[in-house]
């Protein structure tokens, strides 16, 4: 029997299903390639400054810890006469400028940590042989001094520069639409004269989302002042309460800003289309870079940025004001965080032995934890469990033992052994599980691991290997032998990041609460 009618084809319902996937990935794909392209072009209208051979040390690979320079520029260029923020400012004929603020952010995309410390305004450092405030040397000559001076007096290797004015400050706070704060009380600083005075003016307690000009005038304050008991009074002034309150704000404004979209590409370049005009990157930095830094903090926690504060002592000529100098001693822990002191070391540069009270139940997770990078030199049962997870040590791989921790439910104990040469992961009763694709946090380890009290080195002297020894390794039962990467403090004309600290350096306690944070059972926003 024949037919001259058209043939319909009907499709299954699977095939149907994987058309519909199959279509939804290209135009994914379509999307994302747009949003790049938003970014790409973004990033195309940026000032951009040049820098001589070698002052930042900019080619470092992918993953690799990097340090940003941030500037915030007292200019106030592109400002009306009349704004509060111009008061007693001109624009420098040679288009330079004082620093208002200045912040060094140090991210680590490999092990997801981030730092920042702010270096005060009227710090006093060496300029080859002469003393000056740290915020005059854009002024005085160009932001390869301010880094070459910060590169020699503190030992921070800087990779990447990047500075913003009063104006783009604004017109990014205004593009997400304002940052909540919450005030305790009501707060302003003003004078009659408008001397130094920011002009924030908060009227009631609460929370406030404050708009751009706001939140300058709120960072920016010098003379602080909150109604507390009826009274104006003095509240963090100095440019140390000015510091906490920068800090802090950082944080609310990267919560809104997540929140408003900025980890998509379209999120993202229309902050930086804000602040275009305003926004000066040094000449080496890719957008490139700033995606893969932004896809390895995808899920990061604006709370978990570690910040810190320097500890100074003020320098006066009689009652005539000089400015603050740094504490070497007190500070050299919080430089040596800028310096690679407290990176983790990645998975894949650490060897371990692991020990499990079961002989079954060791290969599995042996092979769980080298599914996540780390090396496994020895497995052995135990036949005496711990109760705990516990991580023994040698003296100088400290961070590697840390790098550990994050991967394990529940955190263990770390224990450092001054005659062990090797790291031993010795598996307790109350172990659950490798965390595969989400490790701790690094604070939430940290805080978990300083709980602890202090326990023994557990006896390891009954335990019984599990299978072969791996061929690579000469290993005698039950320690093995490990390379223990060297510790070191570049000099600022070399990388910090061809190498990773893992050194017992002290690492410093970072600022702990959020200035305008809502009080619990409040909310803002």
């Amino acid at each position: 029997m024949s037919s001259t009618g058209t043939v319909v084809v009907r499709r299954t319902w699977p095939q149907r299903i994987v058309i519909l996937c199959s279509v939804a990935v290209i135009v994914g794909a379509i999307g994302a390639a747009w949003f790049l392209n938003d970014v790409y072009e973004a990033f195309s209208d940026l000032g951009r400054v040049e820098f001589a051979a070698d002052v930042l040390i900019t080619d470092t690979d992918p993953g690799d810890p990097v340090n940003y320079l941030l500037i915030g520029e007292d200019s106030a260029e592109g400002l009306d006469p009349d704004d509060p923020a111009a008061f007693a400012r001109d624009v420098d004929s040679r288009g330079r400028f004082q620093a208002d603020s200045i912040v060094i952010v140090r991210v680590n995309p490999t092990t997801g940590q981030a730092w920042v410390v702010s270096l005060p305004r009227d710090l006093l450092v060496d300029d080859r042989g002469t003393e000056r405030k740290i915020n005059s040397l854009l002024l005085v000559e160009d932001a390869e001094l301010l880094v070459k001076t910060i590169q020699a007096n503190f030992g921070i290797t800087l990779n990447h520069f990047i500075s913003l004015d009063f104006l783009g400050f604004r017109e990014i706070v205004d593009e997400l639409g304002g940052i909540p704060v919450w005030f305790e009380n009501p707060a302003r600083d003003q004078k009659p004269n408008g001397e130094n005075a920011s002009g924030l003016l908060i009227e009631t307690a609460g929370c406030h989302v404050l708009t751009g000009e706001q939140a300058l005038q709120y960072v920016r304050s010098r003379n602080y002042r909150e109604l507390i008991d009826g009274e104006w009074q003095y509240v963090g002034n100095s440019d140390f309460g000015r510091i906490r309150r920068q800090q802090d704000f950082l944080v609310l404004a990267l919560e809104r800003a997540i929140d408003r979209g900025a980890r998509d590409p379209a999120g993202l370049a229309s902050l930086i289309e804000a602040a275009a005009s305003s926004l000066v990157l040094d000449d080496e930095l890719t957008v490139a870079e700033l995606v893969d830094v932004g896809e390895a903090f995808s899920n990061f926690n604006p709370e978990n940025l570690e910040r810190f504060e320097l500890q100074v002592t003020t320098i006066s000529d009689g009652d005539v004001y000089r400015g603050e100098r740094v504490i070497p001693e007190v500070n050299e822990p919080v430089f040596s965080v800028f310096r690679g002191s407290a990176d983790l070391v990645g998975a894949e540069d650490v060897t371990f032995d692991l020990y499990g009270p079961e002989a079954d139940q060791v290969p599995r997770i042996a092979d769980e934890l080298e599914g996540e990078g780390f090396a496994v030199a020895g497995r052995f049962a135990l036949p005496a469990a711990t109760r705990e997870n516990v991580v023994v040590y040698p003296t100088g791989q400290r961070r590697s033992a840390e790098t550990i921790a994050r991967y394990l439910e529940p955190i263990p104990r770390l224990v450092e052994d001054t005659a062990a040469d090797t790291i031993s992961l010795v598996l307790g009763e109350r172990h659950e599980q490798v965390l595969i694709f989400f490790p701790h946090e690094v604070p939430k380890m940290r805080a978990a691991v300083a709980a602890f009290a202090e326990g023994d080195v557990p006896d390891l002297a009954d335990a019984v290997r599990v299978g072969a020894a791996p061929e690579t390794t000469t290993t005698t039962v039950p320690s093995t032998t490990t390379t223990t990467p060297p510790s070191t403090t570049p000099s600022p004309t070399s990388s910090p990041t061809t190498t990773v600290g893992t050194g017992d350096l002290p690492v410093p306690e970072p600022t702990t609460g959020i200035i305008g944070r809502p009080p619990e059972g409040q909310s803002c926003g």
